[in-house]
């Protein structure tokens, strides 16, 4: 399904399967761009489902909420729900797309609540051919498991897209794993991806999912290495980057679109963040 937004950006709904159970789909570059066209991934556009993409062959690029990243074979890309995205060239390879995934088991139910709860990806890794390898057999399978109506397909389908994204998830071994076993700060992020139009202020999230500030700024920086305040400000300044880019409306109606009482304050807010106006921000982009 697409349709127009209300910030002027196609959206582009998932096409539910026949089938009950976990919406779940894996194609190829070439089979999506039979769907939407070639020139329609080009143009911006969000997605209302996760799709992780793997490069087998040939490079490309794919801009995700005005960060553009350089794709080659071993390259994995994971963008979620809600973010702009425009695909470049196309290559061979495939895409895992679904709206979303319930745990295999409860001993990983926190990590991956985690991992989807990601807002700021863009997520991208690169891995050495025998652990890209592993990833793509995941998905090879889940293509067979996919097209299965069989009764025990759906629960194969769930350990299977359980697993990739886990596997996905550990790939950056520098990195040390992500820290919420208590699932505070997925929690928190979601809250704030529904809301963060309406409030700004981390209080009323902590008083919503009843935890003290302290607690909630903690739990955050343990797994995201920023501050609930951050998460909050971040996510509002990437929505007025996407407004400002993406539509005509007039500076003062997106603040007021944001959650901002006065102009001004919308102004500040941006400049302090980006160190442009409103104005200048727009006006970057036509250079």
């Amino acid at each position: 399904m697409v349709a127009i937004g209300r910030d002027g950006v196609r959206r582009i709904g998932f096409n539910a399967p026949g089938e009950p159970g976990l919406e779940l789909e894996v194609v190829s570059r070439p089979e999506l761009c039979r769907r939407g066209g070639e020139a329609g991934l080009g143009e911006p556009h969000r997605t209302e489902f996760h799709q992780l993409m793997m490069v087998d062959a040939g490079q490309t690029w794919h801009e995700v909420d005005f960060v553009e990243y350089r794709l080659g074979p071993g390259a994995i890309l994971w963008v979620r729900p809600g973010q702009v995205q425009r695909f470049g060239p196309p290559v061979d390879g495939e895409l895992v797309l679904f709206t979303q995934v319930v745990p295999a088991s409860s001993t990983s139910s926190s990590e991956l609540a985690l991992l989807l709860g990601d807002s700021s990806g863009g997520s991208v890794w690169h891995p050495r051919g025998p652990l890209f390898a592993g990833v793509r057999e995941i998905a090879r399978q889940l293509r067979v498991e996919a097209g299965c109506s069989a009764p025990s397909a759906d629960e194969v389908r769930r350990y299977l897209l359980s697993a990739l994204l886990l596997r996905i998830g550990r790939l950056d071994t520098a990195v040390p794993a992500p820290a919420d076993p208590d699932g505070i700060a997925a929690r928190f992020a979601a809250e704030v991806e529904r809301d963060f139009a309406h409030t700004h202020r981390v209080a009323d999230y902590a008083d919503r999912l009843g935890y003290s500030v302290r607690t909630l700024s903690r739990a955050s920086t343990a797994a995201t290495g920023h501050s609930a305040r951050e998460v909050v400000e971040a996510r509002v300044t990437l929505e007025a980057k996407q407004l400002l880019a993406y539509t005509d409306l007039a500076a003062a109606a997106i603040g007021r679109r944001l959650g901002f009482s006065e102009p001004t304050n919308f102004g500040k807010f941006f400049l302090r963040r980006t160190g442009l106006t409103p104005g200048q921000f727009r006006r970057s982009l036509t250079r």
